[in-house]
Formats: C-alpha cells, sequence, structure tokens
C-alpha cells in the first residue's frame, strides 16, 4: 500500500513540472528564403554588424537596412510561391559578437512577446532592436537575447551559406 502510495506520488509529481527548454532554433513558424549575397544590398550580410529586414510586400521584397535605407525587388513567380517569412519577416546579418566563424544569423522581425504578424521589431546600426507596443528589447549581436527581464529570445531560424548563396529554412 505505502508502495502504491509512493509510486502515485511519483508519477503525479512527474508529469506536474512544466518543461522551459531553450532550443537555439525555432520552428514555431515556417521559413524558406535565400539570396546571393554579392548583389546589393545582400552584399551587406557578410558585413560584421550590419542587418537586413526582409518581408514580402504586394509582390516584391521589401528590404531595409541598419541605416533604415529602403529597398525593393520584385518577386518572380517561383520566389512568390516558394518565400516563406516566418511570422512578420526576417532579420539577416553577421552579429559582431560571440561569432567567431562569422556566421550570418537569420531572426524573425516579429516580436516574440506580442506573437503578431502586424507587430514588427525595429533595429539600430548597434544591433538593438525594440518593440513599440509592447517595449520588449533585445541583442542582434548576442544570439537575440533579450536586454530587459520580462522578454523572451528572438525566433531564430538556421542558415546556409555556399557559394554566396545564402539559405535561411526551417
Amino acid at each position: 500500500m505505502k508502495r502504491g502510495f509512493i509510486l502515485l506520488s511519483l508519477l503525479l509529481l512527474a508529469t506536474a513540472c512544466e518543461r522551459n527548454t531553450y532550443s537555439t532554433y525555432s520552428n514555431k513558424n515556417k521559413v524558406f528564403f535565400s539570396c546571393e549575397t554579392s548583389i546589393s544590398p545582400y552584399n551587406q550580410l557578410t558585413t560584421p554588424g550590419r542587418f537586413l529586414a526582409i518581408r514580402k510586400g504586394d509582390g516584391k521584397l521589401i528590404i531595409t537596412d541598419s541605416d533604415g535605407n529602403k529597398f525593393e525587388e520584385p518577386l518572380t513567380a517561383i520566389q512568390s510561391g516558394s518565400f516563406i517569412f516566418g511570422l512578420a519577416g526576417l532579420i539577416v546579418g553577421t552579429p559582431m559578437l560571440n561569432n567567431d566563424d562569422m556566421s550570418i544569423w537569420a531572426f524573425d522581425l516579429g516580436c516574440p512577446e506580442c506573437d503578431s504578424p502586424g507587430t514588427r521589431i525595429k533595429f539600430d546600426l548597434t544591433g538593438n532592436a525594440s518593440c513599440a507596443k509592447c517595449g520588449g528589447t533585445w541583442s542582434l549581436n548576442t544570439n537575440g537575447f533579450p536586454t530587459d527581464d520580462k522578454s523572451r529570445p528572438l525566433y531564430r531560424y538556421p542558415t546556409s551559406f555556399n557559394n554566396g548563396i545564402l539559405t535561411v529554412s526551417n
């Protein structure tokens, strides 16, 4: 009887615990994007500390760099059908910190706290990002981790870089 009570207690305790695990990459929102980094404005992506915001507009890509310059690029029919931009678009670039192999990182342009396609974060030349709606702040140079104590990390997506072609895909 005692043994049954102990086993039942342990079983209830094990199922009552919440799992707070952290994964480097997000699978919450699907993403697929590719570009050639030798062509402007994508050539900024290989420079440490430079990031681009990339989102889908009406039949075009809208690309904004860290300086606030906007570029528009028409989408081909194939690109329009195959590119998937996560929750609200992408932030792609090369961080200045914690990046010994100088790899290109990709984050979602959507705020992970607001979790809405209409709420995009903004970022500056120093790699600091913020949400005007909820006030959350993050550093693009430190894995998208929050710089305040209330936010969760930005959604980050896997990247691959081969022969000058960058692919963001999960």
